[in-house]
């Protein structure tokens, strides 16, 4: 029972006030399906097991109506229904071990303490809490089991039992499903091993396998090997300084064949191992493959398992910040942590391993923690899955072809499917992140060098982002993309709205106003942001060019502004929008236009930057102040010889007054429902009648807009009178 002094310590120093200020080495936090309070359970000691209901099936060492634990069942949503309070009597106590669903439908599993003698049992109960006893040890054939079963091929289940037997230092037995026991084999502590504290694992050759937490040759533990009918050969004894010490947890057969399990202590590192066993004839050939060195993890008692993407997953009981990890690793020690607990609201001391539920995450318990300090039940993604949006460009040469967008969804497993978009020219692709997080795919675009793209997953700094490069061998563009605000199951809706909802207005004001070789028109537009955080743009650049771009809110408040523009998509704006307040909107857009010699409108093409500022648009009769007002109005730019200045007089209902009246015919109307404004003039340098139109900014007091001359476009700003 060491385990429960354990926590009760654990726990007088969260009573006493532990703070711990940290940040996880992943941006991956585990989504808290359930903390236990006590009555209905408390310090799972247990891993889940999925029935074929599709619910998760568990016990409690501890809490229920007599303090000796429970049996529950769980669903994704974390709706828990206790099925059975345990009395510390005949029925047993202290169950730590996980269930098993039998080829019955019923569950069977052990516990601990209780039974008859009080050395522990073997149950059976059925999915709506039907309980029934098969076994209690009697010391001579076994006691305080501490491992969960596995069923045989002939219908019975095969387990370990920790203490007693013919040698007091543990045995292997078959049980049938109405209780009646053989043992199969008893440790004698000598070479052959002692105390099994894990269960054991069926393999593909029809053996059993299993470790021995003591014993061996250094008494540090061992590998086994035993046939259904009770021959037992030892496969490897634990050096504790070279390979580990203490094996606790379960094996796990790999789809290689070979077989994966941890030691709980020592290794080069100190801390534990993980380690891959080849079983060969009547021998054992082990392999290291991680040593645990504290800050990755610390004392792993939990089973590995092996996810569907063919990494393996497993927790460290200690370590991290002290309470514990979830970690994914390859099969050749490549270990990326996903989560430390910090042993507050979010669990901590992890005993049990993993289980992968139908929908990619990952489930488990925590003996501690939660917000009773009585452990949890929690699920986990392996990566941060969810779409993610971004730009690609060339930083040190940017043009229209080495620019480009990606849009990607990643699944919590980590493979991936994305759209690329390049000088115009659309590719799709898909792919896996490896452990470290990396993914490198090759293309070929229609008409178009072979791209590669490289892409890596940084989890850290409190967020998470797709960065990597794009190539052809000609050019090396950046890339980046932010997560949606969607991402890992976090979603807006109509009761969780995104926080920048509404309709926005902005403009692109020229580079400069005094330089006829780009645009001198405002260039202006609307962004829409919908309650799930979706953005969809659509404007108008200086020159008269329209463009429009749809992308997801990011997690960071920004939105992936990307249009391949002009004939023949040669070119290009993009930008990425940010939100310094809930209700204003900046950016820098670069933007290239291609030679068009036949254009009379900067016909040998440029490469510009311009700023974007923009603002929440809330139409007057929703409370804000009416457009109403003196202005003074400026034209210039477009071939004219000066600026036109004038002073309007603008009413609520958007009529605009101009003042003086003259030649040049200027009248507008403004609509305040939408801040859109529209009007003519005419251009007496080229002796025509011009459109003029643009936005107004409600936060700014601005309105910027553009018209076009004969081979130049030019702007028109409103601004207050003082």
């Amino acid at each position: 029972m060491i385990k429960l002094r354990v926590l009760a310590a654990i726990a007088l120093v969260a009573l006493s006030g532990r703070q711990c200020v940290a940040s996880a080495t992943t941006n991956i936090t585990p989504f808290i399906l359930y903390a236990f309070g006590g009555p209905d359970g408390a310090t799972p000691e247990a891993g889940l097991v999925i029935g074929r209901d599709g619910g998760f099936y568990g016990t409690t060492s501890r809490g229920g109506p007599n303090d000796t634990g429970t049996v529950f069942r769980i669903t994704t949503a974390g709706t828990l229904t206790s099925l059975y309070s345990f009395t510390g009597g005949a029925d047993g106590a202290t169950p730590e071990a996980n269930l098993i669903q039998g080829a019955d439908g019923n569950f069977y599993g052990t516990t601990f303490l209780g039974g008859t003698n009080a050395v522990g049992t073997v149950f059976q109960i059925t999915s709506n809490g039907v309980f029934t006893s098969l076994h209690s040890f009697t010391g001579t054939d076994g006691s305080y089991p501490l491992a969960g079963l596995v069923q045989g091929p002939n219908g019975n289940f095969y387990g370990t039992t920790s203490a007693g037997g013919a040698n007091g230092t543990g045995t292997v037995f078959q049980i049938s499903s109405t209780g009646v026991l053989t043992t199969l084999y008893s440790f004698t502590g000598g070479a052959d091993g002692a105390t099994p504290k894990a269960g054991l694992t069926l393999g593909t050759d029809g053996n059993f396998y299993g470790t021995t937490f003591l014993g061996g040759t250094n008494n540090d533990g061992t590998v086994f090997l035993i046939t259904p009918t009770g021959v037992l050969t030892t496969l490897f004894q634990f050096n504790g300084r070279v390979d580990g010490r203490n094996p606790q947890a379960a094996l796990v057969q790999g789809l290689d064949g070979n077989f994966y399990g941890t030691t709980e202590a020592k290794g080069a590192r100190g801390n534990g191992t993980m380690f891959r066993v080849t079983s060969v004839s009547s021998t054992g050939v082990l392999n290291l493959v991680f040593g645990f060195g504290g800050t990755d993890g610390k004392n792993p008692q939990a089973a590995l398992m092996q996810g569907r993407d063919g990494f393996f997953y497993g927790a460290t009981t200690f370590g991290g910040f002290n309470y514990g990890s979830v970690f994914q690793i390859s099969s050749n020690g490549l270990l990326a942590t996903l989560y430390n607990f910090i042993g507050g609201t979010d669990g901590g001391i992890p005993y049990a391993g993993l289980v992968q539920g139908s929908d990619g995450y990952f489930y488990g318990t925590t003996g501690y923690g939660g917000l009773n300090l009585h452990g949890t039940v929690f699920k986990i993604s392996a990566f941060p899955g969810g779409t993610y949006s971004g730009l690609a460009m060339q930083t040190n040469a940017p043009s229209a072809l080495s620019s480009g967008f990606l849009d990607l969804t990643l699944r919590v497993e980590g493979s991936f499917t994305a759209k690329l978009t390049m000088g115009g020219v659309r590719s799709t692709f898909k792919g896996q992140f490896d452990v470290p997080g990396n993914a490198t795919n090759t293309l070929m675009p229609n008409g178009q060098n072979p791209l590669q793209i490289i892409l890596h997953l940084n989890e850290g700094g409190g967020t998470n982002e797709i960065s990597g490069t794009v190539s052809n061998g000609v050019f090396t563009s950046q890339l980046s993309a932010d997560p949606a605000a969607t991402f890992n199951g976090v979603s807006f809706g109509n009761t969780n709205r995104c926080p920048v909802t509404g309709r926005f207005t902005f403009v692109l004001p020229p580079a400069d106003i005094n330089d006829t070789t780009v645009p001198q028109g405002y260039g202006y537009g609307t962004l829409m942001v919908s309650r799930s955080g979706r953005g969809r743009l659509q404007g108008v650049l200086g020159d008269g060019t329209a463009f429009h771009a749809s992308s997801a809110i990011s997690t960071l408040n920004t939105f992936a502004l990307y249009d391949a523009i002009y004939p023949g998509k040669q070119g290009a704006c993009l930008g990425r929008l940010s939100f310094p307040t809930t209700n204003t909107l900046v950016a820098t857009v670069d933007w290239f236009k291609p030679p068009v010699p036949s254009n009379p409108f900067y016909p040998g093409g440029f490469a510009t930057a311009v700023g974007l500022t923009g603002a929440q648009y809330i139409p007057p009769l929703h409370g804000v102040p009416s457009v109403a007002g003196t202005a003074q109005l400026t034209l210039g730019g477009g071939n004219l010889v000066s600026n036109i200045v004038k002073t309007v007089v603008i009413a609520a209902n958007g009529a605009v007054t101009v003042s003086p009246p003259g030649s040049d015919q200027l009248s507008l109307t403004i609509k305040p429902g939408t801040g859109q404004f529209s009007g003519i003039f005419l251009n007496t340098n080229i002796d025509k009648i011009t459109p003029v139109n643009g936005l107004l900014l409600q936060d700014d007091n601005f309105a910027g807009g553009l018209f076009l001359g004969n081979t130049q476009s030019g702007f028109i700003t409103i601004v207050p009178e003082p």
